[in-house]
């Protein structure tokens, strides 16, 4: 009966603390209802110590949610997991650039292609850190923020269970990118690309663009429980410089734009040999011009034909479109324009010899 009360002590903790329906109910009336459901419940037999205790870590690994997690026991990485960076100039001003992870070699590859964008004169650098990657070491974190933000400069703190103090961590090298920065970002990102989005937007650095983040900004051990599976949990906290957390709370991007998860999965694994510009740009219908009448072809007709003989066109299924990356392409491009626009908004007189300009005469009945 020891071992009961101690089981149901801590299942009515969990189950209190997490359920909406139990949230009224004393400790003590929660006990008493597993222990009528041992012995009253019409299967009262399924109701074993197992399945309590499985209920009960289930019940508090869904209160902590992200914060723990039950992870199989893998050796070495997962078979076909991507890695390395992809890059790309999608104009001869703006540079797009998505780390598959980030650790030590992915870190040496983005410096690689940030000093080839420096020399080439990029303007713009859009940085893509949707990729679902398992959660990594912050000092990979640190190397990458320390490309982007000034020398001597606080990265971000991490606080340790029951400390009260924080270990920070500053940048100690000379940055490589200092222009433009649009950081993209959904609910797949990662722990160190919140972490890297954070920091990047609190110093006015960035601009977020996607979709919310979920808030796993912590650092993760990971503990072995038994032959096949380890307990995955949140060990220490990330702050920013001004000591604030966005554990559990998550990043809002300064511009929302939805993508369904699925749809993005299907883009990245499109561009993976193929150009990111596949996925913004649509490749026009072609149509009857002055060029085909000049290579005496008609494809209007071709099509229709086609379409007679009931053969499928291929405007008949529309690629997958990435609409994040395509609003960061538009909003560089719109400010650009702006930026270049010169407007005088003083008005001129007439230059000697110029006609005067003529005036609206109204229209009257």
């Amino acid at each position: 009966m020891r071992r009961l009360a101690i089981i149901l002590t801590f299942t009515s903790s969990v189950f209190a603390a997490s359920g909406t329906e139990t949230k009224d109910i004393s400790q003590a009336g929660i006990q008493t209802a597993f222990r009528i459901l041992q012995k009253e419940y019409i299967r009262s037999s399924d109701l074993t110590f197992d399945v309590l205790n499985r209920a009960a870590l289930s019940g508090l690994l869904e209160r902590l949610d992200f914060g723990a997690e039950l992870v199989p026991r893998v050796n070495g990485a997962k078979p076909g997991a991507l890695t390395g960076v992809q890059t790309e100039l999608i104009t001869p001003k703006i540079a797009y650039l998505r780390p598959r992870e980030i650790t030590e070699r992915e870190t040496s590859e983005v410096e690689k292609h940030l000093r080839a964008f420096v020399e080439a004169k990029v303007e713009h650098l859009i940085l893509d850190l949707r990729t679902p990657a398992p959660p990594g070491d912050f000092d990979d974190a640190a190397d990458l923020l320390s490309l982007l933000v000034p020398k001597g400069e606080v990265l971000f703190k991490m606080k340790q269970m029951g400390q009260t103090t924080s270990e920070t961590e500053t940048n100690a090298r000379e940055p490589v990118w200092s222009q433009s920065l649009l950081v993209l970002v959904d609910d797949e990102t990662n722990n160190l690309g919140e972490t890297i989005a954070a920091v990047l937007r609190q110093r006015k650095q960035a601009l977020l663009i996607g979709a919310p983040t979920r808030g796993g900004a912590v650092r993760y051990e990971t503990v072995p429980v038994d032959a096949e599976w380890s307990l995955r949990f949140a060990r220490a906290e990330v702050l920013l410089a001004d000591a604030s957390s966005v554990f559990k709370k998550g990043l809002q991007p300064d511009f929302a734009v939805y993508l369904p998860t699925a749809t993005k999965r299907v883009v990245f694994q499109s561009t993976e040999e193929a150009s990111v510009k596949n996925a913004i740009t649509d490749k026009p219908r072609a149509r009857f011009n002055e060029a085909a009448l000049v290579a005496n072809a008609n494809p209007e007709l071709d099509s229709y034909i086609r379409r007679s003989a009931g053969q499928s066109l291929p405007e008949d299924q529309p690629k997958p479109q990435d609409a994040v990356l395509q609003r960061a392409v538009d909003l560089i491009t719109t400010r650009t324009f702006f930026q270049s626009a010169k407007i005088d908004w003083k008005r001129k007189a007439p230059v000697s010899g110029e006609p005067p300009a003529r005036r609206a005469i109204p229209v009257t009945k």
